[in-house]
């Protein structure tokens, strides 16, 4: 008797463990949704912060999008701060680039952030910034870019957009 009362504390204990163990993996899951949900919120505050300073001021988004077409044809101020929000911009996505390597969010995101960062690359302005402020940047981030293609559905600027 007392060995069939052992084998269901046994039992017991073996379900509760198991019970504990479930538990543990939803709450361990809801934490990494959580967290996610976090990095997409602050991910989104990021991207809306770095265009809401193009949009408030007009000179800085034109700024932004000559620069983009060809930094060669840039003043020296112009260029300075055309250098300031190219690093903001490209600081951002080395951060996706990581974030996404780490799996911390779905691959649908990361493609689209993807296709507008390497449409940003491939303009002829970024890519004459790039030549001189590339080690910058870590290089794996570096070998990524340079690897990459022009994407065939390339985001465009402003300025090459069909006139109507």
């Amino acid at each position: 008797m007392l060995a069939n009362f052992e084998i269901i504390i046994n039992a017991i204990a073996a379900v509760g463990v198991i019970l504990s163990v479930i538990f543990l993996a939803l709450q361990i899951r809801k934490n990494t949704q959580a967290v996610r949900a976090s990095y997409y919120d602050s991910l989104n505050d990021t991207n809306i912060e770095f265009l809401r300073q193009l949009i408030e001021d007009k000179v800085l988004g034109k700024l932004f999008e000559k620069a983009t077409l060809g930094w060669n044809d840039l003043g020296e101020d112009d260029k300075r701060t055309a250098n300031f929000l190219f690093i903001q911009l490209f600081r951002h996505y080395e951060n996706m680039y990581y974030q996404n390597k780490m799996q911390v969010f779905e691959s649908w995101l990361w493609d689209s952030h993807r296709n507008t960062l390497i449409s940003y690359f491939h303009h002829d302005g970024v890519q004459e910034w790039w030549r001189v402020r590339r080690q910058t940047f870590s290089d794996e981030f570096r070998i990524f870019l340079e690897k990459s293609e022009k994407p065939v559905d390339a985001i465009e600027m402003i300025a090459e957009l069909p006139k109507k």
